[in-house]
């Protein structure tokens, strides 16, 4: 096993190319979201979970002995690896509900996928309990150490920050990356002010951020906040379950939920301090980290035009009249058709939809 490690950590640039093409081509598997056809999304599962070992292995590795930046060492190795395990169950999550819907049904495959967002949820409160309450960076399994030390990397292209150059593995964020990489591509000036990043430099001591110790100052209601949108694909999954895809009571309230947490987590880390009464609330100070998470997390908002009951009345509509219009286009009708039964396959599936 260390001889493997080793071999990892040598070739890591070359191992995440060969990911991320791996990654790539399993989308392009025959039957890929064939309701009767599990064998391709299993091998995509293996991948990725290959791929996430692989990058906690670089991630664990000895630091260069010329960086001044702390290690992802401390932060994994000195407790139990809650991320790495939040990644491992982000990788079969999609087979466990294209399995549970083979076997139970379409109808029936809710509890086993509402089961699967309460592992998740119970994950994510202990790792923002375990980290001092701090906001969740790709939904806990990036540690948020700060400001980026060598080799944590923020891509937003990948919506989420990784280790050397390894892309974002899991499946449902695979299918943001080119509306993430539209929105990166927008431009520093189209970004609110406080989205830009400013240069800083990493303190020469940082401590283990999963010791139980808060930020000064934390504020209760980005606590708040970072709860309600732990909780939403929960509520969201279990609405679902009681009334039906066709109902816009789980829509609208997933909707809301998102609204109220974002709202309160602006209110905690954009607004300046400002006095309520005789006490002064001070303004929270956003790492990079930090961010960027706020703009993933605002991408991710594109995806309720993905989601039914909003998807089979509006979008599926507006889908098709383009492919009506490109088909006689040689080429670009059969890239257009190829499109759409891409996106129609991928919304079929609850958990590259729901942004958990």
């Amino acid at each position: 096993m260390e001889a493997y490690k080793a071999w990892v950590r040598r070739n890591s640039q070359w191992l995440s190319s060969m990911e991320s093409l791996a990654n790539t081509l399993t989308w392009f598997l025959p039957e890929r979201f064939a309701k009767s056809e599990l064998a391709p999304e299993a091998l995509s599962t293996v991948v990725g979970l290959v791929t996430v070992m692989n990058q906690h292995i670089i991630a664990t590795g000895p630091r260069h002995p010329n960086s001044s930046s702390p290690s992802l060492v401390a932060a994994v190795e000195e407790t139990f690896p809650w991320p790495l395990l939040l990644s491992v169950v982000k990788e079969t999550e999609v087979l466990v509900e294209m399995g549970a819907e083979y076997y139970l049904g379409r109808d029936h495959k809710w509890t086993p996928v509402a089961t699967v967002e309460t592992i998740k949820v119970l994950m994510r409160l202990l790792v923002l309990h375990k980290s001092g309450y701090k906001m969740l960076i790709d939904g806990g399994e990036t540690p948020n150490v700060g400001d980026q030390p060598d080799g944590l990397q923020f891509d937003p292209a990948l919506g989420r920050g990784r280790i050397g150059t390894a892309p974002s593995t899991s499946r449902p964020d695979r299918a943001m990356q080119a509306m993430l990489k539209y929105r990166a591509n927008v431009g520093e000036s189209t970004r609110p002010s406080w989205i830009v990043g400013h240069s800083s430099t990493v303190p020469p001591h940082t401590s283990n951020p999963w010791e139980m110790k808060t930020r000064p100052h934390t504020n209760k209601a980005l606590v708040v906040g970072e709860v309600l949108l732990i909780l939403r694909p929960l509520l969201y999954v279990l609405l679902i379950r009681r009334y039906g895809l066709r109902s816009w009571l789980p829509w609208l309230l997933s909707l809301a939920l998102d609204a109220t947490g974002m709202t309160v987590l602006y209110s905690t880390t954009v607004l300046p301090s400002y006095k309520v009464g005789n006490h002064l609330r001070p303004a929270a100070t956003m790492s990079k980290l930090e961010k960027n998470e706020l703009l993933r997390r605002q991408v991710l908002w594109a995806l309720y035009l993905m989601r039914s009951p909003f998807f089979d009345r509006y979008t599926r509509q507006r889908l098709d009249n383009v492919e009506q219009i490109l088909k006689p286009v040689p080429l670009f009708g059969t890239l257009a058709g190829k499109g759409v039964d891409l996106v129609l396959g991928i919304q079929a599936f609850y958990m590259y939809t729901a942004a958990s």
